[in-house]
């Protein structure tokens, strides 16, 4: 995962008649370009039946950088025994063990995310998850950072009982909802404005504020007059501004449409009924009298 393998293995300390488990996550070629993730959970216990045994040789730390976890010494006589339950029937050892990454690198926006795809650690046990399922695709999240940000409750609601959010089959794509978790994590992502728009929807749905402000500065941010020929997409964006109450992108987007009318052979009646003023809040409204009335914000 992230150009990283994770290693389990038995070394031997014949000098001292010793084995003990080794853990720990090895990059890829070459190893100084790889990216060290954050302090990653692992956990490793040797199986044995003897209880006298059973707690004595397990970890369960965090791995901080490259440097490998080591387990507890065992002496070869204790494996041999039989009795101990170290080795089965077969001569041999069962090692249990699991990784965690809680963050991973992205490499072609150069930022670090969140791993949304696994279980939280120990989220499950704590109540401290939520999961979210469309079909047989599950995304996972802290549930204190998620419900930070849900300022109408919505996810509350439908997670009470739960703890699982159910998505929409049809409405909500699973790689733009994850962005959307990313975004409202805190995660700066960049998207062009197809992406944002996806993004844009399902915020406006659940009433999420911070993304829907990190997405309209995105935008508006792209937003350039010598970009557009017509009025075509201006238009289409004061549409949608109106829609989800993107107050700043409807007023960039109208003073470009407005200060073009002549050039572009924009319909003054057109424009009004594409804008929907009958649906329009007052915030809205008190944009585009502004941009009419007096060409400014």
């Amino acid at each position: 995962m992230n150009d990283f393998r994770g290693m389990i293995y038995l070394a031997v300390r014949s000098d001292r008649k010793m084995i003990y488990p080794v853990a720990y996550l090895l990059g890829h070629n070459p190893p100084e370009s790889t990216r060290i993730p954050a302090p990653a959970p692992i956990f490793l216990k040797i199986l044995i039946k003897n209880p006298n045994f059973m707690n004595k040789n397990r970890i369960k730390v965090f791995a901080e950088g490259k440097s490998p976890l080591f387990g507890p010494e065992i002496p070869f006589l204790d494996v041999l025994n039989l009795k101990n339950g170290f080795l089965d029937e077969n001569g041999a050892m069962t090692i249990e063990y699991g990784f965690h990454f809680d963050s991973i690198f992205d490499e072609y926006q150069e930022i670090w995310k969140f791993n949304l795809k696994c279980e939280v650690f120990d989220g499950e046990s704590k109540k401290n998850m939520i999961t979210y399922e469309k079909g047989k695709k599950k995304l996972f999240s802290h549930k204190q950072l998620i419900l930070f940000h849900d300022s109408h409750s919505k996810i509350y609601n439908e997670t009470q009982e739960t703890d699982t959010l159910k998505l929409p089959l049809y409405f909500i794509g699973m790689k733009h909802f994850e962005n959307f978790l990313h975004i409202a994590h805190g995660v700066q992502l960049k998207h062009d404005s197809s992406d944002l728009w996806s993004v844009i929807v399902i915020a406006h749905r659940y009433g999420f504020q911070n993304v829907l402000a990190y997405c309209e500065r995105q935008l508006v941010m792209d937003f350039e007059e010598e970009n557009y020929t017509d009025e075509f997409i201006p238009i289409q964006y004061a549409m949608r501004a109106i829609k989800f109450n993107l107050y700043r992108l409807l007023a960039v987007s109208l003073e470009l449409v407005l200060k073009n009318l002549e050039k572009w052979d924009i319909d003054t009646d057109y424009l009004f009924k594409s804008l929907n003023w009958g649906e329009m809040t007052n915030e809205s409204r008190k944009i585009v009298m502004a941009n009419v009335l007096y060409g400014e914000y």
